[in-house]
């Protein structure tokens, strides 16, 4: 009669496998998201204006430097058309919300989508420095932080991008109007 051994190899090359994966997930550091609106003040909007001097175009995220212009909403604001694929009620909830920027930056940084997602909206080409734009968005740290999110941005030809993927942590409330 023969005895019957089993191989022990595979559970082994099993064990191990599942031991080197468990310490790879737990070694990892967590990553800092920014697709959520959660670390931006969504209560005031604010509309800036000015000149891009920075531009990175990539992923997760693409991000811009905007050196601000000093300027009122401009003429007709309310009515403005919002960007294709603009959720209509967060657009004119954010619209409404809008006060002139007149915080103590002189630049603030753009948090912007990545580049399929512009695409999506309708920008064909990346950002580039030297360009005039406008936007309106969230401002991150309550409100005193030099990071904006835009929920819209105009070129100066006067294309609009949209940008909010999810819901907004607390709904924009609208600005007090002279």
């Amino acid at each position: 009669m023969q005895k019957q051994t089993r191989s022990v190899v595979p559970r082994l090359v099993v064990r191990r496998t599942l031991i080197v994966g468990a310490i790879g997930i737990a070694s990892t550091p967590p990553v800092a998201a920014h697709h959520g609106w959660s670390s931006f003040d969504t209560s005031r909007a604010y509309y800036v204006t000015g000149t891009l001097t920075r531009v990175r175009w990539g992923y997760p995220h693409s991000g811009a430097t905007l050196m601000l212009e000093r300027a009122e909403l401009p003429a007709g604001w309310q009515l403005r058309a919002l960007p294709p694929g603009a959720s209509e009620r967060d657009g004119r909830a954010t619209m409404a919300s809008a006060r002139p920027y007149t915080g103590r930056h002189k630049e603030l940084d753009l948090v912007l989508a990545g580049p399929d997602w512009m695409e999506r909206w309708g920008l064909r080409r990346p950002l580039r420095a030297g360009e005039k734009l406008e936007a309106v968005g969230f401002l991150s740290d309550g409100g005193d932080g030099d990071d904006l999110r835009p929920v819209i941005f105009w070129l100066a030809d006067g294309q609009a991008v949209w940008q909010q993927l999810t819901a907004f942590p607390k709904p924009p409330e609208p600005a007090p109007r002279r």
